[in-house]
């Protein structure tokens, strides 16, 4: 499996140098760049910024300028040099993902994609905007500028950047000191509203996704949940019909698979290591779910888009959010920190539990059209120790038993290990999360973006 970094020649390096004047010639071109944007932390966090991000530059009619990814706190092998010192991985964001975010088509619709505003990787950014040609936007005198602060709504906060920088005549903008939507201070709770600004229809999270290549890793074994090639969600990035007016995109090298779920397959989140201080943080600082995490929210679903800026919402008239049907619920007689915790950090015990409940909810067809689970994979960075006691739990239980150690990865792969994890679980009939996770969070929008039922998503 390899990976060639977007530019102006698109993912395959083929197109014309004729296409690649006009590209850099035409006055259509504008870019957006966040030099500073997140790095370093887990790349779920990363995705989520970016993907925002890059529905800033829908909205604004600029294409996306990205990033690779630099695992700096859990590199996913050894980064260290012979002589002690620290080469930093670099792994170029299509990698991760497909879709708008990763230089892929902007939408499902030929009318809807446009070659001039697909991404480029950072390595083209130079190439088309020189130094003497970039604008460059200091985030916090825009913020001021915009009267918008750590109370702002997220809908405001991208309908009011998407107005200044449409509004901008210069192609090369660089927002610098920050990103506009910095996951420590926005995303936690403001992702599903800020992307659901806009003056037309977007496919930027509906097209979001993993990279075809974590979604072709082999699975387990034929007796577990993963999905077969055959049953994959589709590839974002998969042949589009003709159209005469705009410069072809390069042909898939795959084809598209049927669109649907791996049938009698449960895919579970479930997080340890040191996410156990991670959730006693949580836990006493009163925190929510992650982003999407929050649609199973009462209340959230009805939600009605906020209009300014000149900006109308996505959302159509009468449009309720989709419901999810777990939140952070409060048992009688147990504080919320109490409560918080558990939901972070269950126990074998309590996993089994949820999943024996999850299961005859399921088969009984009261909430949607009824599943007949019986083989769970379990995305975890736990020991084997621990996640060999849990899974000798479930098969007491009755179910067909695979996990993240039973992939076989190779190096390439190994580096996108959370990609190929959130395909299992995107491809799942059902799934259960953990819902202050942003890697859960992200399973959830692209499973709502591929268009599954809400009441298949569950958390603990």
């Amino acid at each position: 499996m390899s990976y060639r970094a977007h530019g102006p020649r698109g993912a395959d390096g083929t197109w014309a140098l004729s296409t690649l004047t006009w590209r850099f010639s035409s006055s259509r071109c504008r870019y957006i760049f966040f030099p500073n944007a997140s790095w370093g932390s887990g790349w779920n966090n990363v995705f989520q910024e970016q993907l925002l991000n890059t529905h800033l530059a829908w909205l604004s009619e600029r294409a996306y300028v990205f990033p690779g990814y630099i695992p700096r706190d859990h590199p996913p092998f050894p980064d260290t040099l012979e002589d002690g010192t620290r080469h930093m991985l670099h792994v170029p964001m299509n990698a991760f993902v497909s879709g708008p975010t990763g230089g892929g088509p902007l939408s499902a619709d030929p009318d809807g994609d446009d070659l001039m505003r697909r991404a480029i990787s950072e390595e083209w950014w130079g190439v088309v905007c020189p130094a003497s040609e970039v604008r460059v936007l200091k985030l916090y005198d825009t913020l001021n500028e915009l009267d918008l602060n750590g109370s702002s709504d997220g809908e405001e906060m991208m309908a009011k950047w998407a107005e200044k920088l449409l509004k901008m005549e210069e192609p090369c903008v660089s927002i610098v000191a920050g990103s506009p939507f910095d996951y420590l201070c926005v995303l936690p709770s403001s992702g599903p509203t800020a992307s659901s600004t806009s003056g037309r229809r977007t496919d930027t999270p509906q097209r979001s996704n993993t990279s075809p290549g974590p979604r072709s890793s082999p699975p387990p074994s034929p007796a577990t949940s993963t999905p077969s090639a055959a049953a994959r969600p589709p590839s974002p990035t998969s042949s589009r019909p003709s159209n005469p007016t705009r410069t072809p995109s390069p042909p898939s090298r795959r084809t598209t698979p049927p669109r649907g779920p791996s049938r009698a397959s449960w895919g579970i989140h479930v997080r340890r290591g040191d996410y156990e201080g991670h959730c006693v943080n949580l836990a006493n600082g009163g925190a929510e779910y992650n982003a999407w995490n929050q649609l199973g929210y009462p209340g959230v679903s009805t939600r009605t888009p906020h209009l300014g800026a000149g900006f109308t919402s996505a959302i159509p008239k009468g449009f309720k959010w989709p419901a999810l049907p777990d939140h952070l619920n409060v048992p009688e007689g147990q504080s919320r920190r109490d409560a918080a915790f558990d939901h972070c950090w269950p126990t074998p015990e309590a996993i089994v539990a949820r999943a024996h409940a999850v299961r005859a909810d399921a088969a009984s067809g009261a909430a949607y059209t009824p599943q007949d689970l019986r083989k769970v994979y379990i995305s975890t960075n736990g020991d084997r120790t621990w996640v060999a006691h849990l899974v000798a739990l479930l098969e007491a239980d009755g179910w067909a038993v695979a996990s993240t150690f039973d992939m076989e990865l190779t190096l390439e792969e190994r580096a996108v290990g959370q990609a190929v994890d959130m395909s299992v679980l995107t491809a799942a009939e059902s799934f259960i999360g953990v819902g202050f996770s942003s890697f859960s969070s992200n399973v959830v929008q692209i499973r709502l973006g591929a268009g599954r039922d809400p009441g298949t998503i569950h958390f603990w």
